[in-house]
C-alpha cells in the first residue's frame, strides 16, 4: 500500500501520504491489536517486525519476477546469484524464526533443584551468574535470561526482534546465513535494477518529469518511468545501513569466539562473564520503574524506553552506543577468554555447533581447569580406552560437575 501511494501521487504528497500510512498501521498494531499504552511497548514480543521483512522480501521477489527477469536476460550469472541468495535468505530466515535458540534445561524434580542450591552454596557460588531465579535452574557459562522470551538462551547473543526469537546456541549460524545472504541479495537486486534503466531509454522530455523533482535528472527520469521499482529498490538499500554493520560485528565475534552479550559485559564489568546478582534485577541487568529511579537495593540501570533508543535497539546500532560496548571492543583484543581457540578454530566450534570445544553450550557450567583442548583430548583417550558406552557419559560430565574445574577467566574471581 505504502509504496502503490508513492507510484500513484506526486512525490510530495507520496511521501507525507506514505509516512500517515506507516503510522496509521503502526498505530493500529501497536495501540488497537496490542492494546499498549505506548507505540513501542512489547512490539518486539510480537511478530510486526519479522512481518516487515518477510513482507520486504516479497516486495522484492515481485519486482523481479514482472520487471527485471524480462528486461535484463543478458544477466543470467547475476539472476542465479540473486535467486540463490533469496532463497537461502528466506530459509534461513524462517529456520531462525522457528528453531529453539537454545532453551537451558531445567530440573526435573523438587530434589534436583534443591541439591543445585545446596551444592553451589556451599561453594559460594550461588549468584545471578550460576542460577537463574526467573526459571529456577543452573545457568550455563554463556548463558542470559532473556526478559522479552522468559527463559534463560545458552550461549545467548541476543533478541532479535527481527527474526522474533533470541539468537543463541541453536540457531546463530542460521541467522548470520540470514543476514549474509540479506546482504547479498539486495546488492544484486540493486545491481540488476540498475542494469535495467540502463537497458532502457528514458524521456527527458519536461512534460514526462515532474519539475519540482528534487532528485538528479537521471534519478528523476528513473522515477517517472516505474516509480514503484525505484521505491522498492531504495527501501531494500536502506537495510543495508543496518545489515552490513550487523554482519561485520557478528563475523568479528564469531572469529574472537565472542557474542554480542559478552562484549557489552567487557564494556560495563571488565570480564566476559557478566556480573552475578541475587536480586531480579541483578540478574536481568533491567528494570522499569514509573518513577525513573532504583531502588536503593537494584544494581541494575533503569532507563525509560524512548523512540530513539527503540530505533537504534531495532538496527542493532545500541550494541554500539550503549552499556559501554565501544570499550568492549576495545578490551576484547586483552581480555581472558578461556574458549578463544584462535581464528580458525574459533570459526570452526562455531559452525559446527561447539565441536571444536567438544561442548554442548546448554549444559556447560564449568571451564575445565587444563583447557578446553585438553579436556577434550582426555576425554577422546577415554573414549579410546573405555569405548563408547562409558566414555559417553564421561565425557558430557567432564565439562559439567566431573574433573577439575572452575569458571575462571570468565568472571570475577570473587565469584570463582
Amino acid at each position: 500500500m505504502i509504496f502503490m501511494t508513492l507510484t500513484i501521487l506526486p512525490w510530495y504528497t507520496g511521501i507525507l501520504l506514505a509516512l500517515a500510512l506507516f503510522f496509521g498501521m503502526h498505530h493500529i498494531v501497536t495501540r488497537v491489536l496490542l492494546n499498549n499504552s505506548t507505540y513501542t511497548e512489547s512490539v518486539q514480543q510480537t511478530p510486526y517486525f519479522a512481518g516487515i521483512i518477510f513482507a520486504s522480501i516479497v516486495w522484492v521477489l515481485y519486482c523481479w519476477f514482472t520487471r527485471l527477469v524480462q528486461q535484463t536476460q543478458s544477466h543470467a550469472v547475476a539472476h542465479l546469484l540473486f535467486a540463490v541468495s533469496v532463497g537461502l535468505c528466506i530459509y534461513n530466515f524462517f529456520r531462525a524464526v522457528m528453531l529453539d535458540p537454545g532453551t537451558c534445561p531445567k530440573p526435573a524434580s523438587d530434589n534436583e533443584l534443591k541439591t543445585i542450591i545446596e551444592d553451589l552454596a556451599s561453594e559460594g557460588r550461588l549468584n545471578g551468574q550460576t542460577f537463574c531465579i526467573q526459571c529456577m535452574a543452573r545457568k550455563p557459562l554463556r548463558s542470559k535470561h532473556c526478559r522479552v522470551c522468559d527463559r534463560c538462551i545458552a550461549r545467548s547473543d541476543h533478541h532479535c526482534p527481527w527474526v522474533w526469537n533470541c539468537v543463541g546456541s541453536n540457531n546463530h549460524r542460521q541467522f548470520v546465513m540470514f543476514v549474509a545472504t540479506l546482504v547479498t541479495g539486495i546488492i544484486f537486486f540493486d545491481y540488476l535494477t540498475y542494469q535495467f534503466f540502463s537497458s532502457l531509454t528514458l524521456s527527458s522530455k519536461p512534460e514526462d518529469i515532474s519539475s519540482s523533482c528534487p532528485l538528479p535528472s537521471d534519478l528523476c527520469q528513473m522515477t517517472s518511468f516505474d516509480t514503484f521499482l525505484v521505491a522498492v529498490a531504495l527501501w531494500s538499500t536502506l537495510q543495508l545501513s543496518w545489515t552490513i554493520v550487523l554482519l561485520a560485528s557478528q563475523f568479528w565475534q564469531i572469529a574472537r569466539q565472542m557474542t554480542t552479550l559478552e562484549v557489552s559485559n567487557l564494556g560495563r564489568y571488565g570480564f566476559m562473564g557478566g556480573r552475578g546478582g541475587a536480586s531480579m534485577a541483578g540478574q536481568m541487568g533491567h528494570s522499569h520503574s514509573r518513577s525513573g529511579t532504583s531502588s536503593p537495593d537494584s544494581e541494575a540501570p533503569v532507563h525509560n524506553h524512548r523512540a530513539g533508543g527503540f530505533i537504534m535497539n531495532l538496527l542493532g546500532f545500541d550494541r554500539f552506543t550503549k552499556g559501554k560496548a565501544v570499550d568492549g571492543l576495545a578490551r576484547s583484543s586483552k581480555a581472558s577468554n578461556p574458549f578463544d581457540l584462535g581464528m580458525w578454530g574459533n570459526c570452526k566450534d562455531f559452525w559446527t555447533a561447539g565441536r571444536e570445544l567438544g561442548v554442548e553450550y546448554d549444559k556447560l557450567y564449568e571451564v575445565p581447569m587444563e583447557g578446553f583442548r585438553e579436556a577434550k583430548r582426555r576425554r577422546e583417550r577415554d573414549e579410546e580406552d573405555d569405548g563408547p558406552k562409558k566414555s559417553g557419559r564421561r565425557s558430557l560430565l567432564g565439562l559439567v560437575m566431573g574433573g577439575r574445574s572452575s569458571r575462571g577467566g570468565y568472571e570475577p574471581v570473587s565469584q570463582v
